[in-house]
């Protein structure tokens, strides 16, 4: 994020009175380095991007990618479809996702039910499976 900011050159306190918060707040998430999902959204959208990720594993023949991008605008954003995709490409379970990241099936669960999650997990999950987590920021197309 602090890659992106510096980019088109947005510092911290300018995003923090563009997500109309405290320049602490936004200092204490670039410090903690993780944030959930919804809200690097919110960042990205209000800077003008869209932000995709992607879980994806090297094959022999090919690259197998998966990459949803976000919708912008709309209510019925589905944040965690690459995840969703990527757990049924890859054979992987919400139980034994909970069971491999020491968390109970619930909290995973819940993951899905509120359609966020942290994105420290993300990068956690794809350690535990041998996968790439790609991410994609870019401008949002512009109207016709």
């Amino acid at each position: 994020m602090e890659s992106l900011l510096a980019s088109i050159g947005v510092s911290k306190p300018e995003l923090a009175r563009l997500m109309k918060m405290s320049p602490q707040n936004i200092f204490a998430y670039f410090r903690r380095d993780d944030m959930r999902l919804s809200f690097a959204q919110e960042i990205v959208d209000r800077l003008g991007y869209v932000l995709s990720f992607s879980l994806e594993r090297e094959a022999p023949s090919s690259m197998h990618v998966v990459e949803i991008e976000l919708s912008q605008g709309t209510d019925t954003i589905d944040r965690l479809a690459f995840l969703r995709i990527a757990m049924q490409k890859y054979g992987i379970s919400r139980k034994d996702l909970a069971e491999q990241l020491g968390l109970n099936y619930t909290g995973v669960n819940r993951w899905f039910h509120v359609d966020d999650i942290a994105i420290s997990y993300i990068f956690e999950i794809a350690e535990l499976y041998d996968l790439k987590v790609k991410t994609t920021i870019k401008p949002k197309p512009t109207g016709n």
